[in-house]
């Protein structure tokens, strides 16, 4: 048996309640709808989601992230993996800090934190 190397640097959290939609962009990147997607796990500095449609490794998305205490718009993400399962793709995302000044903003990157560390909140009490 092989043993699979975790490509990961930090710890993935379950999703809890975390609600993701992604945006669909046009011709010059102009945001015109969105899909909401089943998020699987999730950290500060990117998340694995459910999808209908394949994306491409390298493709920038454009996401919104709710729970019931936080929510942040506007996350900038590139598509690092994606595989396909029997009826969906598992693509893995990691946030993009430094596409724009939003990104960039203490407010986005304390909101990830906040959501990753509620989320880790539920995983320890269901371990109790």
């Amino acid at each position: 048996m092989v043993m699979r190397r975790n490509r990961r640097k930090f710890a993935r959290y379950g999703v809890g309640s975390l609600g993701v939609s992604l945006h669909r962009t046009g011709l010059l990147g102009l945001v015109f709808g969105k899909m909401d997607v089943r998020a699987i796990d999730f950290n500060a500095t990117g998340l694995a989601f459910r999808h209908s449609r394949p994306l491409s490794p390298g493709q920038p998305v454009l996401m919104d992230l709710v729970t019931a205490q936080y929510r942040v718009s506007r996350v900038v993400a590139v598509a690092r993996y994606i595989t396909r399962m029997e009826n969906h793709f598992r693509c893995g995302v990691e946030f993009d800090f430094d596409a724009n000044e939003h990104m960039r903003s203490d407010v986005v990157k304390n909101t990830l934190k906040n959501i990753e560390t509620l989320l880790n909140e539920v995983v320890i009490l269901t371990a109790d």
